[in-house]
């Protein structure tokens, strides 16, 4: 989590705990009427978008291809289809998809703005792509 130091103490609790939940792998969104949704970021449209250009990416296809034939591969495709890898899904470089989670993650109002490595740690529980690290550094800065 990012600093907090410049929080009330009685708001570093609050915040505290929307980190807690964002870390479950849901979003909160404003509903505009002085209240908050819960999303649930595997059913987001973001992730429905990458999973729908992973077979538009020729270096993903390439790992899809080729993850059948080895014995151990970090790569694996799961019953609906998706490339993952170790678990993550794989985000193809294609419509500007990579930039996208990158922007979701940064800028959400939840996020508290975090920096390279905390924002790289938070992304990649989720999403993977090769040059992760070095793209979000780029964004970052």
């Amino acid at each position: 989590m990012g600093s907090m130091s410049y929080l009330q103490p009685e708001k570093s609790g609050i915040a505290h705990d929307i980190h807690q939940i964002a870390s479950l792998g849901v979003q909160l969104l404003d509903s505009g009427d002085n209240g908050i949704t819960i999303q649930d970021t595997i059913t987001s449209s973001l992730v429905t978008e990458v999973k729908g250009h992973q077979y538009e990416d020729h270096v993903l296809a390439h790992y899809r291809d080729t993850t059948p034939q080895k014995e151990k591969t970090p790569f694996e495709i799961l019953e609906d289809g998706v490339l993952r890898y170790r678990g993550r899904l794989c985000v193809p470089n294609l419509a500007g998809l990579r930039r996208q989670v990158m922007g979701e993650t940064h800028y959400s109002r939840y996020s508290i703005h975090p920096g390279a490595t905390k924002m790289y740690r938070d992304i990649r529980e989720i999403y993977w792509w090769d040059g992760m690290k070095k793209d979000i550094a780029e964004f970052v800065a």
